[in-house]
This record gives C-alpha cells, sequence and structure tokens, in this order.
C-alpha cells in the first residue's frame, strides 16, 4: 500500500518538540538530538537506552523521548513494549492524531488486532480528514471480520487514492469473504495506471482476466525483492479468496520469509502467515 497519512516518526518527534530544557547534569535536548540521529542512521538499540535514561529520570515522562523509544523499539521488532509506550503517549498527547495511528500500527504488529482498529477511529475522530487516508483500517477491518466497515474504508480510500491496485484488492477481498467471487469482480475497484511492478498483472488476476503466471514473470523479470514480495503476498491473497489452500500457504510464507520490518505489508503477510498457522 503507500505511505503512512502523516509525517515521519523522526518529523513527528520534533513536532512535538525535542527542547525540553534541562534535567538534572545532562541536557535532555542534547541527549534526544543523540536519540533522534542514531534513530535516523539505523541504531535502534542506542537511541533505545538514550531514551530510557531519560524516561528513568524524575518528573513526568518526556514525550519526544517515549516516541523515540517506541519507535526504536519498533525497529527493534518488540512491538508489544512499542504498544505500551505509544499507549502512554497517546494519554500524554491526547490531541495528537499522529501519536494515535501509530499506536494503531503498533497494535496491529503485536496482533491486537481489534486494539488497531479503536486507536485509528480515535486519530480519525480527532482529525476527520484522516478518514479517507486510513487503509490500515481497512486491513484491520478485514482480519476482524468487519466486512462492511472494510469494503466502505477501502471506497473511501479510493477518493484519494484512485489509481492504487492494492486498494482495489483488498476492497475485492472484503467483497469476495462477505458477496462471493463473482459479486467482488463485477465490484471491482477499477485502476488505470499503478506503475509499481507486478501490479498491473495483479489486477488482471483479480478481475478474472490473467493468470498467477503473468504475476510471477512480470515479478521476476523487474529482479526486485520488493516486486517479488509483493507476487507473493498477492497470489497468496487470491489463492486464499478461491479457495486454494495449499498454494494460498506457499505463497504466503514465501512473502512473510522476505523479511522487511519497515515495510508495513510484510507485517501483513507475516500476521496473516501466524494467524492461518494457528487455525485448527
Amino acid at each position: 500500500m503507500r505511505s503512512w497519512p502523516h509525517c515521519g516518526l523522526i518529523a513527528a518527534a520534533l513536532l512535538l518538540g525535542c527542547v525540553t530544557g534541562t534535567r538534572g547534569q545532562e541536557s535532555v535536548d542534547e541527549l534526544l538530538r543523540t536519540a533522534l540521529s542514531l534513530l535516523r542512521a539505523g541504531d535502534a538499540g542506542s537511541a533505545q537506552q538514550i531514551a530510557t535514561r531519560i524516561l528513568e529520570r524524575p518528573g513526568p515522562p518526556d514525550a519526544t523521548a517515549l516516541w523515540i523509544r517506541a519507535n526504536a523499539l519498533e525497529q527493534l521488532e518488540d512491538y508489544a513494549k512499542a504498544v505500551w509506550d505509544y499507549g502512554s503517549l497517546a494519554e500524554a498527547e491526547p490531541n495528537e492524531p499522529g501519536v494515535l495511528l501509530a499506536l494503531g500500527g503498533a497494535r496491529f504488529k503485536a496482533g491486537d488486532i481489534t486494539g488497531s482498529i479503536d486507536a485509528f477511529d480515535s486519530a480519525a475522530r480527532l482529525d476527520e480528514s484522516l478518514a479517507p487516508q486510513l487503509w490500515q483500517r481497512g486491513i484491520s477491518h478485514y482480519y476482524a471480520g468487519r466486512l462492511d466497515d472494510c469494503i466502505a474504508q477501502f471506497e473511501l480510500h479510493r477518493t484519494v487514492n484512485p489509481q492504487d491496485v492494492e486498494n482495489s484488492v483488498w476492497h475485492f477481498l472484503c467483497a469476495a469473504a462477505r458477496d462471493g467471487l463473482d459479486s467482488a469482480r463485477q465490484a471491482l475497484i477499477p485502476v488505470e495506471r499503478d506503475a509499481r511492478v507486478p501490479m498491473a498483472e495483479v489486477f488482471r488476476l483479480f478481475g478474472g482476466k490473467g493468470t498467477a503466471a503473468e504475476v510471477t514473470q512480470a515479478a521476476r523479470d523487474a529482479e526486485s525483492e520488493t516486486a517479488v514480495f509483493y507476487e507473493h503476498l498477492y497470489l497468496g491473497l487470491y489463492f486464499e479468496a478461491t479457495g486454494d489452500e495449499r498454494l494460498a500457504k506457499e505463497h504466503i510464507s514465501k512473502a512473510a520469509a522476505l523479511k522487511a520490518p519497515g515495510n508495513y505489508m510484510w507485517h501483513v503477510a507475516r500476521f496473516h502467515r501466524e494467524l492461518r498457522d494457528a487455525a485448527p
């Protein structure tokens, strides 16, 4: 899917206010700038340690330190602890929809689907302009079995992102689960151009006009691991929707094996695999 409907985590931390004054012997703003630099450089472990040092000081928790540590914990794949920090930050900054969006994403990654929807809903209540952007909420609706809400979210997302094959596909998946394949194909949201490989082939496949082999060939021709990831993710979802459990599991497992924690859709693949593996 496309990018998150809010500024990046590091930028948001700056918006929350990096200059928080001085406590004790060390300047908090200097420590925060160091932690942010480490986060930018990919050293999440060190950023987490610095943020923790700040948060262990007496007094109310520093909002920016919470944000940095939560982001670092996500990078370290400790999603339960990230949820805790984002939740604490949401309590401290109740009028910041960006915090709630981050909380919703972290909850999804931690496997709390209902909690993710609650956070996304809260963000949309704070800022109604966010509602059309929240494709993440639509995916959570799908896994929660809230198919009417799922369909409505992807129809709404179409108004701000009309050329996104993934939006069309997730709308299809929700409609197929509710109304059946034929109805879902008839209601398939049209997309004229999505230059990402292999999205054109994925769209034709879900529309009943293409083949899985064409999706695979396009991904291989691109010589891109990202293209291969999306090939396996959407072939897996397609085969599940059409009732081929063996191929669905094979492709979803391959998508999840292409580890990319920075990609929200990789977490979708990971969660989908874990959910289906846990099914009786």
